[in-house]
C-alpha cells in the first residue's frame, strides 16, 4: 500500500462544504463538539448553547451513511493487517465522498485516485468481471450505506455532457439480475412520474449504474438526513425496520411543513407498494437541504427493486402500514394518506393512476424482459393490490396528471 494509514481513529473534523463545524472524538463514548454556532450538524442536533453531544454508539447523522454488509467486511479484510476497522476509521475513510454534505477529516491523506468514464462501464467487455476491479481500485473511498455490493466511483469530466459522480452496483447469485432489476424499478419510477436520478444499465448486465444526486446544478453538495437519521433510531442494523409508513409522512410533514413534499413522500410510498418491493425501509427515504437548512426537501427516489421475485426474501414490507408488513390493498393506501395533521387530496386518483402508469410502463419496457417472470410478477401484485384489470394501451407524453 502507497500511504501510511494510522492503526486507529479518534479523533476526526466534521466539515460542511469545507467550513469546520466540531469535533467528533472517540473514547469510552462518541463526543460531538460543536467548535461554532452558526451552523447546525443534524436537523435533529440543533440546540442551542449545547457544549457536546455523547452518545455510547456513533450519532445517527454520522453513522448513517456506514456500509453494512459484504462492502464493510471486504473493507475490514483489506485493512486487517494495518489496523481494527471501526465506525470512526470508517468515517475517517469516507472523507469527503459520503452522500450528503457532511465531510470527515482525520489525521492522514488519501491519495488521488484516477477517475473512469460512464462510457467505459457501460461497455466495458472482458472475461474479467469489471466490478472487482472497480471495488479493489476505490475501497478506500467506498463507505456508502447499504448491504448491496456497490461503489462510488469519480467520473472523467466530459466538458460537453453534465455527468454527476456515479454510484455503481453489481449482484450475487443469491438475487440474480437484481442489476436488471433496479434499473427497470427505477425507470418504471420515472415514468410514473416520480423524478429518480439518472440511470443506466451495462450492456454486459454485471452493473447498474446510479448518478449521485446530493448536489445542486451548481455542483455544490446538499444536506442528507435519511428516515433512520430523522427518527433518532439507534446505530444498528435492524433499525431501519422498525418505523411504519404513517410515521415516515408525519415525520416528513415535521421537518418540512410542506404538504406537497407531504404528498411526494405518499407517492413514493404508493408506488413501492404497488411495484412490490419489500425492501423500502428508512434508510430507503431520506430529506435533502441547503447550506443553511432551509428548503427542506424530499429526496430523489433510489435504491427499488421488487423483491417478491426472490425466493430468499419473504413476501412482506420493511415497514408497517396500519400496524401489519402486509403489502397494503387499496383501502390501506387511502387510509395511509390522511392523518390527524394533514389530508392529501385525491389520494384515489393517485393511486390508480400510479397504477395504470406501472402497467403501461411494464408493457413497453425491453429490460424487463431480460429477468424471467419479473414482468408476470409485478402484473399479479398489482393485479392483488388493486383488484382490477389496468389498461395496456401506449403511454400519451402529453398526457396532463392532476397532482402536477
Amino acid at each position: 500500500m502507497s500511504i501510511s494509514l494510522p492503526q486507529k481513529v479518534t479523533k476526526l473534523s466534521v466539515l460542511a462544504q469545507g467550513d469546520e463545524l466540531g469535533l467528533l472524538t472517540h473514547g469510552s463514548t462518541h463526543i460531538y463538539t460543536p467548535t461554532q454556532e452558526e451552523r447546525y450538524v443534524s436537523l435533529t442536533m440543533t440546540k442551542k448553547a449545547l457544549d457536546s453531544y455523547s452518545s455510547g454508539s456513533l450519532h445517527p447523522i454520522f453513522a448513517q451513511n456506514l456500509p453494512e454488509g459484504f462492502n464493510r467486511r471486504f473493507i475490514a479484510e483489506k485493512l486487517a493487517r494495518y489496523a481494527k476497522v471501526n465506525d470512526m476509521y470508517l468515517l475517517a475513510l469516507q472523507g469527503d465522498n459520503g452522500i450528503g454534505m457532511l465531510s470527515y477529516k482525520g489525521d492522514f491523506e488519501l491519495p488521488n485516485i484516477e477517475s473512469v468514464s460512464l462510457q467505459d462501464i457501460l461497455t466495458y467487455s472482458s472475461k474479467e468481471p469489471l466490478f472487482p476491479q472497480l471495488l479493489e481500485k476505490y475501497y478506500l473511498r467506498n463507505s456508502l450505506a447499504g448491504v448491496q455490493p456497490k461503489v462510488s466511483v469519480p467520473v472523467k469530466i466530459d466538458r460537453t455532457i453534465e455527468q454527476k459522480d456515479l454510484i455503481v452496483k453489481s449482484f450475487d447469485r443469491e438475487f440474480t439480475l437484481l442489476t436488471v432489476n433496479e434499473y427497470v424499478c427505477m425507470e418504471a419510477a420515472r415514468f410514473c412520474g416520480l423524478e429518480p436520478p439518472k440511470t443506466y444499465l451495462s450492456d454486459s448486465l454485471e452493473t447498474f449504474v446510479v448518478e449521485r444526486f446530493d448536489s445542486d446544478k451548481q455542483g455544490k453538495k446538499l444536506g442528507y438526513e435519511d428516515f433512520t437519521t430523522l427518527l433518532k433510531k439507534p446505530n444498528d442494523p435492524d433499525s431501519k425496520y422498525t418505523s411504519s409508513y404513517e410515521t415516515l409522512l408525519k415525520a416528513t410533514h415535521l421537518y418540512t411543513n410542506d404538504m406537497a413534499e407531504v404528498e411526494r413522500m405518499y407517492r413514493y410510498i404508493v408506488f413501492n407498494c404497488l411495484i412490490g418491493n419489500g425492501d423500502a425501509h428508512l434508510k430507503n427515504f431520506a430529506l435533502q437541504y441547503d447550506k443553511k437548512m432551509k428548503n427542506v426537501r424530499v429526496s430523489p427516489p433510489f435504491d427499488i427493486t421488487h423483491t417478491l421475485i426472490y425466493d430468499s426474501i419473504d413476501n412482506k414490507m420493511a415497514l408497517k402500514m396500519a400496524n401489519s408488513k402486509v403489502f397494503p390493498d387499496r383501502e390501506h393506501l387511502l387510509k395511509l394518506g390522511e392523518s390527524r395533521t394533514f389530508n392529501i387530496r385525491d389520494r384515489k386518483y393517485i393511486i390508480e393512476e400510479m397504477g395504470d402508469l406501472i402497467s403501461d410502463f411494464l408493457t413497453q419496457s425491453e429490460e424487463i424482459r431480460i429477468l424471467d417472470g419479473m414482468k408476470d410478477s409485478i402484473e399479479k401484485h398489482l393485479s392483488n393490490s388493486l383488484k382490477r384489470r389496468y389498461s395496456t394501451k401506449s403511454y400519451r407524453h402529453d398526457r396532463k396528471l392532476k397532482f402536477e
